[in-house]
């Protein structure tokens, strides 16, 4: 007997007993088996798979197979099928669908033909009414046989229901239904064990007792469960809001709007308002509330818009460019040259074209292949964005002359980039009248714990949205329902319970009840169906809501919603035509089929269109929440998923044209999710240059560590999977990462054999993390060969950037003359290759050299003319040593002060870009520098945190540097002996250098001087015998 034969029997048995029992019982009973029975007529061909939140119940007899051996099978089997015909029964009245019976078991699924918000409920109390069907059956059984028992145990969650075996048998399968089976295994004799994901969807409905945490085969951490006990009465449940023709008012919100009022008029400083809340609780209509009461106003104000989206986390800058884009009008199938033309315009007046050019690029505009000279000029430099940046500030201070408001829309996806560079530009305009106002989920504040405390001159303020009042809830459901002319006391009392005061569930509960048909809006008054009220349930989560939403669409309009939501939250009709297009399980559709579908979902207000869409000759669309995308894509069957994602994919290729650049990250992601992974690494290879280009390293760590990642389980793709981890080396050197970046260039390297291009960088970037470590022979074991390998392929940009790295190296060797051969012979190259950033570098070296000979004069030329180039292109990593260069020299000079100065100046630079060796460098030189000034409390203070920040790097050659100056304060009587031994132990390092040099050879005299001649040579040989851990614990445990 199937199902539908097993609800047409329990529904003649209902209909038998009337007059047994009260009308209204029966008629709400039946009511709900018809809506089952015409449920399953409408189901789903079981050949068609599904993946849909289910809660799946299993139910077992205890003992029941040693009972039967004392039974004649005949006897045995007819009690198990009059106990079935009993229990079947309860579980097709309660809406569950009877999968499997397994001799004295049963499988059981709720959500099966189509979701119902409450699920979980009707199975927990089909299980409880089991356990008492149970009972009633052992008494009918008048039998002298020990009475039955029963088990159950139930689990919520995804599951994926299809046909299953050669014979079609159609079932669930997953971990979902696998839970379910153990938890009735661990349920107690005539118990209800549910788990934490089911106890989710019903607390507040029935008694839950915790049980100890479960272990369970094939799960890492044990599973939490719960014994059901009884029912209780209903409990409170948070939902959402928008209901098509009617205007949803804000309510309950009047203190946080006064709170934004009061913040504007007093924003004659920068004001951040972070606006907090959980989806729907109506963040984005107190904003819109705000707003209108702005534009009220007889004042002009200037707004700047932006909303992030999930796709943003990863793209840099993604939430200003979706800024500028709102400003200035620029779609996204703008060719570059006319996006290019709009950002002209748009900053006309406030920036010249060449800073406007240059926020663009930096903000991820393609605008070097729209021909700007100036972004083609310098685009490649280590810190294109600090110009930029300059730029943006500048812009910033011009608009916020006048009241100026920013208000960007889900922050907890945008990217950490645009946050932090927010926050600086807040820092730094001081007077700008300016009010930024952020929505936020909660989940944000884990990402950025700090975000919006302590700015510098900025008053910051976190506005927290609370849950509404239930009186608030009525008055917004009296609104939403004015068109009913009596509302009744048991819908209000539902509606406003299972909101507990999020509106925008408020809203969702309204449609839902008017897509069931327990609502009917007929012209000039709605009508309310009583009887379906009765055995209608709230949904329980958020997730139950929309899905039932989902599967009460036409199949059509929801298979063009699930296509939508492949593509993202916002999407485009001719993009999800492509990818219905490239379905095997779709049949022939017209383009002006897919936009009706669309209008459609438009019309029940799932999606709406956006007045510009970013690609010319489409209309562009969002669906009205992110957590609705979610839900809708997660029904999508995963094998569907690769093939959409991949024609997402090749869309986007096709259309963003030139432009692609723009969309390395997004097109990435969808070749991740379809599988292509050598076509997403590819793309992420493009990101983290581009990244990597503008000094955004951690971004760029981020991109090509996600590359590698994709590309694990490849045996293909060997030079790409090369490329990224020399490109990744070079990103974590930046990052002062020595080890890190070490291993993947010698990854690299095994590679590079037979390309000569990847080996010359892999063997170049070694020799550059070994010097940054101050192993400077090892070093040369990877220059020299990568120098040699350069020449032999004539290639000029690989030998003049390891005869750079050669003459660095020489220089701190002391090899004045071989450091001055490699730097001319490295500017004559890069002078004939046109690169100022190489140029720049070779000045440096050469600064170095002259430093070295004595000649400070000339040294302090060639900084400051290094320095000077590396400040026009942009690069802060040249800028920040380039002070640390001209500090140097000017210090030799006997200027202490200026040269305290100059380090100062380049702290920021390396604490912006995330290098910490240079940080430490500058941090040491302030020791050096105030030591000469007298000041040996501030000496010792920052010798010390040199000496920390480089033993956390392995930054030898700081190290020892920190130690020795060190020793120079403890060149006393009473502490020389403890002074010659770090003295010995730093002369003896293979990282000991001729910079460090400089230091040590008064400090002996004046140590010898302090403890004559055998002591001093013995507290040197205790040094040199101690390892550096040893040196350095005896160091900070002094101070």
């Amino acid at each position: 007997m199937d199902t539908m034969e097993q609800i047409q029997k329990a529904m003649s048995a209902i209909a038998a007993l009337r007059g047994q029992l009260d009308a209204d019982t029966v008629e709400v009973v039946l009511a709900a088996l018809q809506r089952q029975h015409h449920a399953l007529e409408a189901a789903p061909s079981a050949a068609a798979p599904q993946r849909r939140q289910i809660t799946s119940l299993f139910a077992d007899l205890v003992d029941f197979t040693a009972l039967s051996e004392s039974l004649d099978p005949e006897m045995a089997t007819e009690m198990l099928n009059a106990l079935w015909a009993e229990l079947d029964t309860v579980i097709v009245a309660h809406g569950g669908f009877i999968d499997k019976h397994m001799g004295d078991g049963v499988m059981a699924l709720w959500g099966v033909a189509q979701t119902r918000e409450d699920d979980a409920e009707r199975a927990v109390r089909a299980a409880l009414a089991l356990q008492a069907a149970l009972r009633e059956f052992n008494v009918k059984m008048r039998r002298n046989l020990p009475p039955l028992h029963l088990r159950v145990g139930l689990n919520t969650g995804l599951a994926l229901l299809g046909q299953i075996g050669t014979t079609g048998e159609f079932s669930a399968i997953g971990d979902t239904i696998n839970l379910a089976s153990r938890l009735e295994d661990a349920a107690p004799v005539d118990g209800v064990l549910v788990s934490q994901d089911t106890y989710h969807q019903v607390w507040g409905l029935f008694d839950l007792q915790p049980q100890s945490p479960l272990t369970v085969k094939g799960r890492h951490e044990p599973v939490q469960t719960y014994l059901v006990q009884r029912v209780q009465p209903r409990s409170f449940w948070s939902r959402t809001r928008g209901i098509e023709g009617v205007e949803t008012p804000m309510v309950g919100r009047a203190a946080e709007l006064e709170t934004l009022q009061t913040a504007f008029r007093a924003a004659a400083t920068p004001h951040l308002i972070t606006i907090v809340g959980d989806a729907g609780v109506g963040k984005s209509r107190l904003l819109y509330e705000f707003e209108s009461w702005l534009d009220a106003l007889p004042q002009s104000i200037t707004y700047l818009r932006g909303r992030a989206t999930p796709e943003m986390q990863l793209i840099p800058y993604g939430l200003f460019r979706d800024m500028f884009s709102f400003r200035f009008g620029i779609r996204e199938s703008d060719s570059p040259a006319l996006a290019l033309e709009k950002f002209r315009t748009g900053m006309a007046g406030v920036l010249e074209p060449e800073q406007a050019d240059l926020i663009g690029q930096h903000v991820g505009f393609d605008f070097e292949q729209a021909g700007s000279p100036v972004v083609r000029a310098l685009l490649g430099s280590t810190s294109f964005g600090q110009l930029a940046q300059n730029a943006l500030r500048t812009f910033m201070r011009a608009v916020t002359q006048r009241p100026t408001v920013l208000f960007w829309e889900d922050i907890h996806w945008a990217d950490e980039r645009s946050l932090d560079l927010l926050l600086r530009l807040l820092s730094e305009l001081p007077a700008a009248a300016l009010l930024v106002v952020c929505l936020a989920r909660p989940t944000f504040f884990e990402r950025c714990p700090t975000w919006g405390s302590a700015i510098s001159g900025v008053t910051c303020e976190r506005l927290v949205l609370k849950p509404l009042t239930p009186a608030d809830s009525s008055a917004l459901v009296r609104h939403l329902l004015h068109q009913v002319a009596v509302i009744p006391p048991p819908l209000l009392d539902l509606i406003v319970e299972s909101a507990e005061g999020n509106p925008f569930y408020v809203e969702e509960l309204i449609k839902m009840l008017i897509d069931d048909g327990a609502i009917i809006p007929r012209p000039g008054q709605w009508e309310v169906v009583a009887t379906h009220l009765k055995s209608l349930r709230v949904p329980r989560t958020l997730t139950g809501v929309l899905q039932a939403r989902l599967d009460a669409l036409p199949p059509a309009e929801r298979q063009v919603l699930q296509c939508a939501a492949v593509v993202g939250r916002t999407h485009w009709d001719a993009t999800v035509l492509s990818l219905l297009q490239a379905s095997p399980d779709t049949d022939d559709i017209a383009f002006e089929e897919v936009q009706a579908l669309l209008k459609a979902a438009c019309q029940r207000e799932l999606i709406f269109q956006r007045p510009r869409s970013a690609f010319q000759g489409t209309e562009e669309y969002s669906f009205k929440h992110a957590i609705l995308r979610d839900v809708t894509y997660e029904t999508v069957l995963l094998k569907s998923r690769r093939i959409y994602h991949g024609q997402a994919a090749r869309w986007l290729e096709a259309h963003a044209g030139e432009r692609v650049g723009e969309y390395l990250n997004l097109i990435a992601g969808h070749y991740e999710l379809a599988g292509e992974y050598v076509q997403a690494a590819t793309y992420l290879l493009r990101s983290g240059e581009n990244a990597y280009a503008v000094s955004a390293y951690r971004d760029a760590v981020a991109a090509f560590e996600r590359a590698l990642a994709l590309l694990a389980g490849a045996t293909e793709a060997v030079s790409l999977r090369a490329t990224l981890q020399v490109r990744l080396g070079y990103a974590l050197r930046q990052l002062s990462d020595y080890p890190t970046a070490l291993a993947y260039l010698e990854q690299a390297l095994a590679l590079a054999p037979g390309d000569s291009a990847l080996e010359v960088a892999a063997l170049t970037g070694l020799g550059w993390a070994l010097m940054g470590q101050g192993n400077y022979d090892a070093a040369l074991q990877y220059l020299e060969p990568a120098l040699a390998a350069a020449r032999q392929s004539d290639n000029q940009r690989g030998v003049a950037l390891a005869l750079w790295h050669l003459a660095d190296v020489a220089y701190r060797q002391g090899m004045s003359d071989t450091a001055a051969h490699y730097a001319w012979e490295c500017l004559s190259l890069y002078r004939a290759l046109g690169d100022r950033q190489g140029i720049a570098g070779a000045f440096r070296v050469l600064g170095f050299v002259s430093h070295m000979r004595g000649d400070y004069d000339a040294a302090l030329q060639y900084h400051e003319e290094s320095r000077r180039m590396y400040w026009e292109l942009g690069d802060r990593w040249g800028v920040g040593t380039g002070f640390i260069n001209l500090g140097e020299a000017a210090r030799k000079l006997g200027r202490f002060a200026e040269a305290a100065d100059y380090y100062a100046q380049s702290l920021p630079y390396f604490h912006e870009i995330g290098n910490r060796v240079g940080a430490a460098i500058a941090t040491l030189n302030l020791g050096h520098v105030h030591l000469g000034l007298g000041d040996v409390a501030a000496a010792r203070g920052y010798f010390r945190e040199a000496v920390v920040q480089a033993q956390e790097l392995g930054a030898l050659a700081v190290l020892i540097e920190g130690v020795v100056g060190l020793a120079e304060l403890y060149a006393h009587p009473e502490t020389a002996a403890i002074a010659a031994g770090w003295l010995g132990w730093a002369q003896a390092h293979p990282a000991f250098n001729a910079e460090i040099a400089q230091f040590t050879d008064a400090l002996a005299e004046l140590l010898r001087a302090c403890l004559g001649e055998a002591s001093f040579a013995e507290a040197l040989t205790q040094g040199v015998a101690r390892t550096s851990d040893e040196i350095v614990k005896q160091v900070l445990g002094l101070l």
